[in-house]
């Protein structure tokens, strides 16, 4: 198994198996409801799960959800500490850590490094910039911190937004998404990303709009309305704000 990154779906259907390396699954919208030894439940934006060399695990998504997911054969030891060797040297065979989680919270760099990854993989790659990208994103798993998960009125707050950065999300729509007030709406929302809702929706549009810029041909006016903005003057910037050159800077020559 050479490892490597790809866009996956799943179904409704329970699937069961087991592999011989790691697997990392990302959502980028939606969830997946993943069971294994001393773990079951749903993981969605904003968390990753890694699943070790060895271990039966069952699984099911919504056909429409996408996940970016790894095929590793070693991962960094933050995420590997997940799980206690049966033999003391490998994790394969072995189980979770009593208490233990092998989720963990995707970071702002790692989020951005997702989108671009998302279009990356729209594309063929070669096997060059697959090694580079696997470069990267083992870099930026040591940075992550397992067993931290988003709450999970807020995961289908994460979902829809992801689903759709375009659209016109309001904290009264996204508040009844996550059946809570307006007020406990924003505190929870906070909790889970850091931020409020204004600044993440800037945050999700402007790194999707860069990875566009950097990686496709489509003109700036395009990307501006695929991230919501109908008017480009607009878009340039805020584009410039939140990432410190223009849009220009970044589009494909």
């Amino acid at each position: 198994m050479k490892p490597s990154l790809s866009i996956r779906s799943y179904t409704r259907t329970m699937c069961k198996h087991a592999h011989d390396y790691y697997q990392l699954v990302l959502p980028l919208n939606g969830h997946i409801d993943i069971a294994l030894d001393t773990f079951s439940g749903s993981v969605g934006v904003g968390e990753g799960i890694c699943i070790a060399p060895g271990f039966i695990h069952g699984f099911t998504a919504d056909e429409q959800a996408k996940f970016i997911v790894a095929d590793l054969h070693t991962v960094p030891s933050n995420i590997a500490d997940g799980y206690r060797s049966a033999e003391g040297s490998s994790p394969a065979n072995g189980s979770l850590l009593t208490g233990g989680a092998p989720t963990f919270r995707i970071s702002t760099p790692m989020q951005a490094f997702l989108a671009y990854v998302e279009v990356q993989l729209t594309h063929h790659i070669t096997d060059d910039e697959n090694d580079a990208m696997i470069r990267l994103f083992s870099t930026l798993l040591a940075q992550q911190q397992r067993g931290v998960v988003t709450d999970k009125r807020i995961t289908p707050v994460l979902s829809c937004i992801h689903q759709d950065v375009a659209y016109p999300h309001t904290i009264a729509s996204l508040a009844n998404i996550a059946c809570v007030g307006a007020t406990q709406f924003k505190k929870r929302f906070i909790a889970s990303t850091g931020i409020g809702l204004r600044e993440y929706l800037i945050k999700v549009r402007m790194e999707k709009a860069r990875a566009l810029l950097s990686n496709t041909d489509m003109p700036i006016i395009a990307v501006a309305v695929n991230v919501g903005y109908d008017d480009v003057s607009a878009f340039t910037r805020r584009f410039k704000q939140h990432v410190g050159m223009p849009p220009t800077h970044f589009k494909r020559r």
